[in-house]
């Protein structure tokens, strides 16, 4: 299995795209009948499980008919902090510009 966090993006797109198809084969799913399910070509789904390319519409769709939908839910999720990274964060001041020194005008 392929680490996501250090894949390229073309490797991610690459296996999001297999993975997609093995949950369709999984599901016993034709690729004719998963287009039509998701209002797509075959084309368009077979080029998606190839080399993982397709608009995000298309790829939530194509999830959403797969039920597979619920697995975006931790997707940028922020992460919740812990009591004391809290503290920190509401001690630190606004954000300020940093110092520079003031320039000599030449006369």
């Amino acid at each position: 299995m392929v680490d996501l966090s250090l894949a390229l993006p073309d490797e991610v797109c690459l296996t999001l795209g297999q993975r997609a198809r093995e949950r369709r084969l999984m599901l016993n799913v034709s690729v004719e009948e998963l287009a039509a399910r998701v209002g797509i070509s075959k084309k368009t789904l077979s080029n998606f499980e190839h080399t993982g390319r397709c608009t995000l519409e298309t790829f939530v769709r194509v999830l959403e008919a797969m039920g597979a939908l619920a697995d975006l839910q931790n997707v940028l999720v922020s992460q919740s902090l812990s009591i004391e990274d809290m503290r920190l964060k509401a001690a630190v001041r606004a954000r300020q510009r940093a110092y520079t020194k003031a320039r000599k005008v030449a006369k």
